[in-house]
C-alpha cells in the first residue's frame, strides 16, 4: 500500500526505495569523536530552528480558526444535504468512542485541530483518559460546529467553537484548544490551521506537563526507536518521540530512520520538496543524523511502520528539560 502524497507521481513504497536508502545508510555513533560531532550538529540544528522558520510562531497569536470560508462544491452539498439549518448553532455535546463527538442534534463532530484516541487505540486507558478530560471541558458548555465536509466515516469534521454561559462565560474560545487544555487528545496540524496551531500546541505542551488526562498514561507518547511498538500504532493518529539515526532520501523524498534495520524500522518521511516548509530554510536533513524529535501523524504499513509529515507542526526539535525527559524515559540512549 502506498502513502498519499502531494504529487501521486512521486508516490512510492518503502519497498520501492530500498537501493536509495542504502545510499545513506544508518550509522550508530561509536566513538567519542563521532559522539562529540553528532551533538554538535544536533545542537546546531535546534539553534538554527529557533533562530528561523516554521517552529517560531507566537503560542499567544490570536487564534481565529477559518469559519467563513466558502466550501467547494463537495462541501457545500455535505452541508446542504447534512447539515440543514444547524450550521452555527450551539449545541450540547457529548463524548464518542469513535475518535468524535456526538451533538444533541444526532451528528458526530469531528473538532478539526485535534486528534481524539477512539476505541481503536493501542491502549484503552487512552480513550478512557479522553473521555473523562472531554466531559471536564463540555460540562456546561456548548459547542458550535464551523464550516468544514463530512469525511469518509460519515462524521463532519470542522473547526468548532466552545462557549459556556452556564459558567457566566460567554466567550467563545477555539474548541480543540479547549480539549486539548483538558488533555482529551493531541494538537493535529491541519492546512487550515492559520493562527491557530501555535495555541493549540501550547496548551498540549502544558497540558503534558501537568499530566492532565491522557498524559497522565505512559502509554500516550510512542517509542520511536521500538519498531514494534510503532507497528501496532498501524491506522491511528501517534505521538512518538526518538532520536534520528540517520537522515537522507532521494531526489524527491526526505527519510529519518529512528532504528538500526532501515527495512524493517520506524520511519519519518517527508517529500523533498516540502522539507523547508516543515523545517524551514536554515536546516539541511543530514544535520538531523543525532537529533531527538517528536513526530505527529498517522502511523502507516510500509515494509515497516512509516509516516508521512506534510505540514508545519509534524515535527519538532526537542532540546533542554524536553530532550531530557525523553532520555531518562528511553533508559538514557
Amino acid at each position: 500500500m502506498q502513502l498519499r502524497t502531494h504529487h501521486t507521481r512521486f508516490a512510492r513504497s518503502r519497498a520501492q526505495v530500498p537501493e536509495a536508502k542504502r545510499e545513506w545508510g544508518v550509522r550508530r555513533p561509536r566513538t567519542a569523536l563521532l559522539a562529540s560531532a553528532t551533538t554538535t550538529i544536533a545542537s546546531t540544528a535546534i539553534a538554527l530552528a529557533a533562530a528561523a522558520g516554521p517552529q517560531t510562531a507566537r503560542a499567544d497569536a490570536a487564534c481565529v480558526p477559518a469559519d467563513q470560508a466558502s466550501p467547494d462544491e463537495g462541501s457545500q452539498a455535505s452541508l446542504d444535504t447534512h447539515l440543514g439549518t444547524s450550521l452555527g448553532t450551539n449545541l450540547a455535546a457529548t463524548w464518542s468512542d469513535a475518535g468524535a463527538l456526538i451533538l444533541s442534534d444526532g451528528r458526530r463532530f469531528v473538532p478539526e485541530g485535534i486528534a481524539l484516541p477512539s476505541r481503536l487505540a493501542s491502549d484503552a486507558a487512552l480513550p478512557r483518559a479522553a473521555e473523562r478530560a472531554v466531559q471536564t471541558a463540555l460540562q456546561s458548555c456548548l459547542v458550535r460546529p464551523g464550516a468544514g465536509r463530512m469525511d469518509r466515516h460519515g462524521r463532519w469534521s470542522a473547526a468548532g467553537w466552545l462557549s459556556c454561559p452556564a459558567r457566566h462565560d460567554l466567550a467563545e474560545e477555539d474548541l480543540a484548544t479547549a480539549l486539548l487544555r483538558a488533555g482529551a487528545g493531541y494538537a493535529q496540524p491541519t492546512a487550515q490551521d492559520g493562527s491557530c496551531l501555535p495555541q493549540r500546541l501550547a496548551a498540549e505542551t502544558q497540558t503534558r506537563a501537568a499530566r492532565r488526562g491522557i498524559w497522565a498514561e505512559p502509554s500516550a507518547v510512542a517509542p520511536a526507536a521500538d519498531e514494534q511498538a510503532m507497528a501496532i500504532h498501524a491506522g491511528l493518529f501517534t505521538v512518538a518521540e526518538g532520536r534520528v539515526l540517520a537522515a537522507g532520501g532521494t531526489q524527491d523524498r526526505i527519510f529519518l530512520n529512528f532504528g538500526s534495520s532501515w527495512r524493517q524500522d520506524f520511519t519519518a518521511m517527508m517529500e523533498r520538496e516540502d522539507f523547508a516548509t516543515i523545517m524551514g530554510d536554515s536546516l539541511e536533513p543530514a544535520m538531523l543524523r543525532g537529533t531527538l524529535v517528536r513526530v505527529r501523524g498517522v502511523v502507516r504499513a510500509e515494509g515497516g511502520p512509516a509516516m508521512m509529515l506534510r505540514q508545519p507542526g509534524e515535527i519538532a526539535l526537542l532540546a533542554g528539560t524536553e530532550a531530557r525527559a525523553v532520555r531518562a524515559k528511553r533508559g538514557g540512549e
